[in-house]
């Protein structure tokens, strides 16, 4: 039988470490059929000559080597240089099953699906395994249709927006806008990728290894700089989901969750940028208190007492939002 062809889209940063394992656990699959693209992203490390290595090992490898854009932009990348019908991402410190893309092609191809997703597990540099704990374990598939699995996608609890447990057919990403300069979140296109698919099908078996490794600390100042920065990137994702849903009344549904958690995380990235104004970028606190101020304040939601009444300032003005935070900082 024929394999359909399958572009395996790589992005690699200073992972000399992982990539190994990660490419071993690629070019080893059952199905073969593939096109393994290894988008190296400015890295500084070993890995510009790992990418070349592997190059030379596998025809189906190709290496390319560009200026450091994040993850949003090497996939990208790799979208303008694939020559398959359908694609997967893998990220470079990861690892796969064998079995993961014959299962999951399989299913996408017998039941005519858009996008195939699989089960994952978060693995541990103590060896360690994480199932996800909203699975059902199974080794059978589900058929999806549009509504439910954007749904799904949306709610973030049994399903959650990475690229990297999906096969989708590559002409969903004809007008797809990657994101650029992100670090955190640049998965959350995910819902206009399911929204774009007729349907979907799910295989909850646990394919892809999702490896938790512990993060290089830095000085302070740049610690908290890129907190600053993942929870304001984070924030304003979250808040063009919940412009998606006002566009789409066939998702109300979550509306509720998705206005409480662009409100929390809002407001958590814009203590931060109170308590350290020179680590914020420039026009991030007015951008980001633009937005959170114009969501609604429902009265069902969890929130906090001391989120409701900062966010009840915010709605009055941004101002008076930042002087409560700082007479709270002072006297702490």
């Amino acid at each position: 039988m024929i394999q359909a062809k399958l572009t395996v889209i790589i992005p690699c940063y200073n992972a000399e470490y992982y990539m190994d394992k990660c490419v071993s656990s690629i070019v080893n699959q059952t199905y073969t059929n593939l096109e393994i693209l290894l988008i190296n992203d400015g890295s500084t490390d070993q890995t510009t000559i790992l990418c070349d290595k592997w190059q030379e090992k596998d025809s189906r490898i190709r290496a390319i080597h560009q200026p450091n854009g994040g993850p949003s932009v090497a996939r990208k990348t790799g979208i303008e240089n694939s020559s398959s019908d359908y694609v997967t991402f893998v990220d470079s410190d990861d690892w796969i099953d064998e079995n993961m893309y014959a299962d999951m092609m399989e299913a996408l191809l017998v039941t005519d699906s858009d996008i195939a997703q699989c089960g994952y597990c978060k693995a541990f540099e103590d060896g360690h395994i994480e199932n996800n704990p909203y699975e059902i374990k199974n080794d059978s598939f589900e058929i999806f249709g549009r509504e439910d699995g954007v749904l799904l996608i949306l709610q973030d609890k049994r399903w959650k927006s990475f690229m990297w447990n999906k096969i989708y057919k590559m002409n969903l990403f004809d007008n797809i806008v990657f994101p650029e300069g992100l670090d955190v979140a640049e998965d959350f296109i995910n819902h206009t990728l399911f929204q774009l698919a007729s349907q979907s099908v799910y295989l909850p078996k646990t394919y892809y290894f999702y490896f938790q490794r512990e993060g290089s600390l830095l000085n302070y100042n740049i610690t908290t700089q890129n907190n600053i920065k993942h929870k304001y990137q984070f924030s304003l994702n979250l808040y063009n989901r919940y412009l998606f849903v006002k566009q789409h009344p066939e998702y109300k549904s979550v509306m509720q969750f998705l206005v409480s958690e662009t409100l929390f995380y809002g407001v958590i990235a814009l203590r931060l940028m109170v308590s350290y104004p020179n680590l914020s970028g420039e026009g991030w606190y007015d951008s980001l208190s633009r937005k959170i101020g114009k969501l609604p304040l429902l009265l069902k939601n969890n929130l906090h007492i001391a989120f409701k009444i900062e966010l009840f300032l915010l709605k009055i003005h941004p101002k008076c939002f930042k002087i409560i935070r700082k007479l709270y900082n002072l006297k702490t």
